[in-house]
């Protein structure tokens, strides 16, 4: 069958059969099907494109956000650990502030001790002056004493008559017994132990440092002096104490006027004798003491109201 096909763009005549048509139309439909296979493929390209889109652009939301937040977690971490540092600084501030305040108060008392040490070197050389002053007229009470002693008396003799016959002789004898020889004066005493018998009857402890070798013999001096005086001295050796030197007058904080006549007599007539003395108070309780003392048990080291405490030096 022949099919005659007018051309559009010519007036010729083209003649085609039916052969030529179906494999027209067979090409036409493959190519339509190509082309919506290939539209088919490209949605599914832009779908699957879009789907790998949204789940990538999931993926990288999840990972910044976890590296926001890790970096979140980490300033806070850096920010807690400013802040203890800070709070530290401060601590170490208070610590240097308070240093700070207690070298100023070191400083003040130890001015202030400096200050009461230059005024108890001025009053020790004041004391010093009136001790010199006090020997002074102490050694010119002595050569008055002695210039005033009077002489012992000479022994009475008593006459023995000479019998002139041997038989009368124990007559004699018997009628004129021998007058024994009036013992002679007292001596005066000394006007250490004169400074002293004003205070007859006062107790004192004598407490000799046992690590002073010439201590034992410097108390049994002193001790002597004051029982000449009518005192009541008693002896301890005190162990386990050192670091005193001279002898050191002492007597209890708040003691009556009294006592405190007593121990200044005391000082100054152990200095008038050449010993280096000293006077005080207590540092402690009367009745504490360190170490050991050794001596009369009755009556006790701590109920004399004077101490005399005998160190190394004492001369």
């Amino acid at each position: 069958m022949t099919i005659t096909v007018t051309g559009m763009r010519s007036n010729k005549l083209v003649n085609m059969d039916i052969e030529q048509l179906r494999g027209w139309a067979t090409f036409m439909d493959r190519a339509m099907v190509a082309s919506l296979i290939a539209t088919i493929v490209a949605v599914a390209a832009l779908g699957i494109t879009t789907w790998l889109s949204f789940r990538f652009s999931g993926a990288v939301r999840a990972h910044e956000y976890v590296a926001i937040h890790r970096y979140k977690v980490e300033m806070g971490k850096h920010a807690a650990d400013l802040e203890q540092e800070v709070s530290r600084a401060r601590e170490r501030t208070l610590e240097l502030e308070q240093a700070a305040s207690d070298a100023d108060a070191r400083a003040a008392r130890a001015a202030r001790e400096s200050a009461a040490a230059a005024e108890k070197a001025r009053t020790a050389e004041i004391d010093a002056e009136e001790v010199r002053k006090r020997v002074a007229e102490l050694g010119k009470q002595v050569r008055e004493a002695t210039a005033r002693a009077p002489e012992p008396a000479p022994p009475v003799a008593t006459e023995t008559p000479l019998a002139p016959k041997e038989e009368a002789a124990p007559e004699s004898a018997a009628a004129s017994p021998e007058v024994p020889p009036s013992p002679p004066p007292s001596p005066p005493p000394s006007p250490i132990v004169a400074s002293l018998q004003k205070y007859a009857g006062t107790m004192a402890a004598l407490y000799v440092l046992d690590e002073a070798p010439d201590a034992p013999a410097v108390g049994a001096t002193i001790s002597g002096y004051l029982g000449d005086a009518g005192w009541a001295p008693l002896t301890w050796t005190w162990t386990g104490v050192g670091g005193i030197v001279g002898v050191v007058v002492l007597i209890k904080d708040g003691s009556d006027p009294a006592t405190d006549e007593a121990a200044s007599a005391v000082l100054e007539a152990l200095r008038s004798a050449g010993f280096n003395a000293a006077k005080g108070n207590w540092p402690a309780d009367w009745r504490r003491f360190r170490g050991t003392l050794n001596g009369p048990q009755t009556p006790g080291p701590t109920e004399a109201p004077i101490r005399i405490v005998i160190g190394a030096r004492a001369h």
